[in-house]
C-alpha cells in the first residue's frame, strides 16, 4: 500500500469529521424529531397567550421541521440529479472512495466488475481506514498486485482528491472512473476535476443492510458538506 510523500496528519480535522458526522446522527434521529416536536408544542402551549411569542416560535418550528426533511431529500435525490450518467467509456484507473466498512463490499465488488470488463487497467483505492482492507479484498479476488494502488492517509473527501493526484498524476493517469454513493458522488466528482481528473461517474448503492435512518444520516450530511465545499472554494481548480 503506497502513501503521497505528503501525508500530513491533522488531529483538528479528524475530530471536525467525527463531529459531523455526530451531529447529524443526533439531529436525524426519529426520537430527537419527535421530542422536539412535543417540547415546542408544550412551549407554544404554554405561551399561546402571548401572541408575539406563539407566532416567533411556531415559525423557528416549520422552519426547523423543514429543514430536517430537505437535507436528506437534497442529498438523496437532488445532489444525484446533477451526476451524469456512466457513458460505458474506459479510462486510465477505477477509482474508489471509502466511506465506512459498511459500505465496502459493494464498492469491491463494483470495481471488480468494471476491471474485469476492461474499463481501465488500474484500481485505486483512497481512504485511511478503507483502502488497506479493499485492496487486500480485491487482491483476494485475483486483481494483481501490479494493478492494484492505493492511499492510506486520507481522511476528508479534499484529501480524497489531493492524494490521488499526487500518487496519480505523474503516472499519467488523467481520466478516471469514480465509484462511491450517490450523494457523495457530485462532491468528489467536482473535488477530482479540480486537481485535474476527467471523471466518469459509477454509482455504488446503499447495502440492503442500511436502514432508511442511516441512509438519511448519509443524505443529510452531505448536503451540508457540498454547500461547505461550494462556499469555501474547494471546487475551484488546484491546478
Amino acid at each position: 500500500m503506497l502513501k503521497p510523500p505528503a501525508c500530513v496528519t491533522n488531529d483538528a480535522t479528524e475530530e471536525w469529521t467525527e463531529f459531523t458526522w455526530g451531529l447529524m446522527t443526533f439531529l436525524t434521529h426519529p426520537a430527537v424529531a419527535i421530542a422536539l416536536v412535543v417540547t415546542l408544542g408544550v412551549f407554544i402551549a404554554i405561551n399561546w397567550k402571548h401572541q408575539r411569542i406563539r407566532r416567533w416560535i411556531t415559525g423557528i418550528s416549520l422552519s426547523l421541521i423543514a429543514l430536517l426533511i430537505a437535507l436528506p431529500v437534497m442529498g438523496s435525490h437532488g445532489l444525484p440529479g446533477f451526476v451524469p450518467a456512466d457513458s460505458g467509456e474506459t479510462a486510465d484507473a477505477i477509482v474508489i472512495l471509502g466511506r465506512g466498512k459498511g459500505l465496502r463490499e459493494s464498492r469491491q465488488a463494483i470495481a471488480l466488475e468494471l476491471f474485469e470488463a476492461g474499463r481501465a487497467p488500474l484500481i485505486f483505492v483512497s481512504g485511511k481506514s478503507d483502502a488497506p482492507a479493499i485492496v487486500e479484498a480485491l487482491e483476494a479476488e485475483g486483481v494483481a498486485k501490479s494493478q492494484l494502488e492505493g492511499e492510506a492517509c486520507s481522511r476528508t473527501t479534499e484529501e480524497n482528491g489531493k492524494y490521488t493526484a499526487q500518487l496519480l498524476m505523474p503516472k499519467a493517469v488523467k481520466r478516471v472512473i469514480l465509484v462511491t454513493d450517490p450523494p457523495h458522488m457530485l462532491r468528489s466528482s467536482l473535488v477530482l476535476r479540480s486537481v485535474g481528473f476527467e471523471v466518469e461517474h459509477y454509482m455504488s448503492p446503499f447495502p440492503p443492510s442500511f436502514s432508511r435512518y442511516r441512509r438519511q444520516v448519509f443524505a443529510a450530511r452531505e448536503t451540508i458538506s457540498f454547500a461547505t465545499y461550494g462556499l469555501s472554494g474547494r471546487f475551484r481548480s488546484k491546478r
